[in-house]
């Protein structure tokens, strides 16, 4: 039987899909069993320099299950 954890990330970029990117390979490249994720929020910031995407986003992940000896 799976158990899964989810965590809340925020990704930030210069376009949505870069914000997303950013905050799901910084899941993957830290988590395990990485199963699916949400957006649950877009927003950004407006500078002279231009937009930055600011996402927020639910990461799911499977728990691993380990053997205690």
């Amino acid at each position: 039987m799976a158990v899964a954890k989810a965590v809340d990330l925020v990704g930030s970029g210069a376009t949505i899909e870069g914000a997303i990117s950013e905050a799901i390979d910084r899941a993957i490249g830290t988590l395990e069993a990485v199963t699916d994720f949400k957006v649950r929020k877009i927003s950004g910031e407006v500078e002279d320099s231009g937009v930055t995407y600011r996402v927020k986003v639910r990461v799911w992940f499977t728990l691993l299950e380990r053997m205690h000896g």
